[in-house]
């Protein structure tokens, strides 16, 4: 049994289920390890390599490059090389292959794609097959941008091929692409487009489908520049088409720009996000613990789920559900640790979190809003040795949430 880590092992099974292959370079991406403007930047070669630019500890990346390959041998998958060239040019000398990093081996195992086995054959005849040099090429000139190219292919695809079972898919792509630099005149309409879309192009672009979509993200995310944020409608929102687009510096900073944007659970996970894809933790939990202190259940859920673009956070999640139970007395009656009380919790957890989480980032008059400013006390207190003062907000604690207290007595004491 090839050991995988399980939230890892999802990111491949989805990519499978969705694109019908698996790439690292994929995973990378949609795991936050490569910003999308990094791989864009690759392809203009701005970037020489693109391993440089990974986001983490090498070390981790490679650990989990290799986990997911292993992975994707074990259940079949057959690897099969991929060129990159660069963007924009024509140039024969200047579109030789691009390299992803200088180390042949990681090279080898980022660029590659893996397909299941019964498909390898037919890979195998690829120029002998028209049909499928069509359509290949079709996808090829989507990802480039190249309308007139992937018009010509698909009409002759109608030709030779009048019943292939995509062609209604490759029309609705290049008809997507026709929409690159046109106004966007009924944003909702073009939201529903793009969202009916998404999946199209990651089965007939595989994972070259943020090529095609990711430029019409962006010009719905500028069409939406003075929408305001509704809860009703919460992705007709400039942040949600730029979450689609992996712009996670520009979806923290939309978001910000809204003074009340805690009160909105969307708008919490969106900053919870995009820090955990920016690696930036303290902005990540900023957004997780509003939505815990204003939309509990929402918290909870959105927690629980086993794929996080930060691991740690689900980790702390499981410890924190786990507490209640060690801490609980068979004849208390306040044995509960609700969601809005993971981020007091947190920071009797890691008592160094009080350095970077500011007591005011509790805005309102929550239990748990409460339970954290008198947690962020007794540190502080803790912290500048004011006995006094650290003994009171024990007995605040001990007396408004005893659990807790017993929490904090089993990590100092």
């Amino acid at each position: 049994m090839i050991k995988i880590d399980p939230g890892l092992q999802k990111q491949v099974d989805d990519q499978l289920l969705e694109q019908g292959a698996f790439t690292v370079l994929e995973l990378l991406l949609a795991t936050g390890r490569l910003a999308y403007s990094d791989y864009e930047s690759w392809r203009r070669q701005e970037i020489e390599f693109l391993d440089g630019v990974l986001m983490g500890s090498p070390e981790k990346i490679r650990a989990q490059i290799e986990q997911s390959v292993n992975y994707a041998r074990s259940i079949g998958l057959v690897e099969q090389p991929q060129e990159f060239t660069a963007w924009h040019t024509d140039a024969p000398a200047t579109n030789k292959p691009l390299r992803v990093s200088a180390q042949a081996e990681l090279h080898r195992l980022i660029a590659g794609r893996f397909i299941p086995a019964k498909l390898a054959p037919q890979m195998d005849l690829f120029f002998d097959n028209p049909v499928a040099t069509l359509t290949n090429g079709i996808a090829r000139a989507l990802a480039q941008m190249n309308a007139a190219d992937a018009q010509r292919q698909l009409d002759r695809l109608y030709e030779i091929a009048p019943n292939h079972s995509d062609l209604a898919g490759y029309d609705r792509l290049v008809g997507a692409l026709a929409r690159l630099g046109q106004p966007v005149d009924d944003a909702r309409e073009a939201l529903e487009f793009l969202q009916e879309t998404a999946p199209t192009a990651k089965r007939l672009l595989g994972s070259q489908w943020r090529e095609l979509l990711t430029p019409l993200w962006r010009q719905l995310a500028d069409a939406l520049n003075d929408q305001p944020f509704s809860a009703d409608e919460p992705q007709l929102h400039r942040s949600y088409a730029l979450s689609q687009a992996q712009d996670w510096a520009g979806v923290n900073v939309c978001v910000q720009q809204d003074p009340e944007w805690w009160r909105h659970p969307a708008l919490c996970l969106a900053v919870a996000q995009s820090g955990a894809f920016q690696h930036r933790r303290v902005d990540s939990l900023m957004g997780w613990f509003a939505l815990c202190w204003h939309a509990p259940s929402v918290a909870a859920e959105a927690l629980s789920k086993p794929q996080q673009p930060d691991a740690g956070i689900g980790k702390a999640w499981q410890e924190f559900l786990a507490a209640e139970d060690d801490l609980a007395n068979d004849d208390a009656t306040d044995a509960a640790l609700p969601p809005g009380d993971f981020p007091a919790w947190m920071l009797l957890h890691e008592p160094g979190l009080a350095r970077q989480m500011t007591i005011d980032l509790a805005r309102t008059d929550t239990a748990g809003e409460q339970h954290y400013r008198c947690v962020h006390r007794w540190l502080e207190a803790r912290r500048a040795q004011k006995k006094d003062d650290e003994l009171a907000q024990r007995k605040a604690l001990q007396a408004g949430h005893p659990l807790l207290f017993r929490y904090l007595k089993s990590v100092v004491g």
